[in-house]
């Protein structure tokens, strides 16, 4: 008998199907907005072989310059420290961490991009956050694009996330946002609508709840009294422009580490 389909940010039980696409179900909680597709696709590690990073090779110099433009953002409320990227597949953003003298590590779960990543002297792990046994308090800042809508516990993941940062610790991610214009015009044909691999959906409310629930303070870069160093004043004028317009179906959402005991 198929189990119900519980939301994993507030245990509610969502009854109703948001959408469905190539036989997958994608349900939303009536609570917390939170959407996810149910049941679970299967072995979702095979999906990510030497093919799946075709298009990361062939952009590799796009990459290295928006991981650049990522990283003035961040410091703006984090200085360069200890950097943990998560799903960091072939490496490119940790090599931009580096390049602005962060300590950048990465974590990635296919085996082929990790070793590409270390064949480019880069220090990346093969597997999963959860299984990667670091220290409490290992990093300063950690960070996750279009990562978390892969993972098939979030919780139990920003909880272990938590628990790597340091107190103050930024956590920075970037995720689909399903609140999004494009999402509501584009329904089954919106470009991340991909229930075989992206498991779940977040808002800016649910991303929101699921940060608070783990033990952030959801924050934004600055706008006036943030951190001074060559470009934050273009980083700073990208952050206003951001609030103000944003065609991006991609958020950006920052967390600080609360200095407490999670409940």
């Amino acid at each position: 008998m198929l189990e119900s389909p519980i939301c994993n940010i507030c245990q509610s039980v969502a009854s109703n199907v948001l959408i469905t696409k190539n036989g997958f179900d994608v349900y939303r909680c009536p609570d917390c907005g939170l959407a996810f597709t149910h049941p679970q696709p299967q072995q979702l590690s095979e999906q990510y072989d030497s093919s799946y990073f075709d298009i990361y090779r062939r952009r590799r110099a796009f990459r290295l310059k928006r991981g650049d433009r990522r990283l003035r953002k961040i410091e703006l409320l984090k200085e360069p420290g200890r950097l943990l990227d998560i799903g960091c597949s072939l490496g490119y953003f940790v090599e931009a961490a580096n390049a602005r003298a962060w300590q950048a590590s990465g974590i990635e779960i296919s085996p082929h991009a990790a070793e590409y990543a270390r064949e480019l002297g880069l220090d990346v792990k093969t597997g999963i956050l959860e299984d990667a046994d670091y220290s409490a308090a290992s990093f300063d800042c950690v960070t996750m694009w279009d990562v978390l809508e892969h993972v098939p516990d979030p919780t139990a993941h920003m909880l272990e996330v938590n628990r790597i940062l340091v107190d103050g610790g930024l956590v920075v991610l970037g995720t689909p946002d399903l609140g999004h214009f494009r999402f509501r015009v584009g329904r089954e044909n919106w470009r991340h609508l991909k229930p075989s691999e992206h498991i779940y959906y977040f808002d800016k409310s649910s991303i929101t709840r699921l940060l608070n629930k783990t033990g952030f303070e959801v924050v934004q870069p600055p706008l006036i009294g943030g951190r001074s160093f060559p470009g934050s004043k273009q980083a700073t004028l990208n952050c206003a422009v951001g609030r103000l317009i944003q065609p991006n179906d991609v958020m950006m959402v920052y967390g600080v580490k609360n200095a407490i005991e999670i409940s």
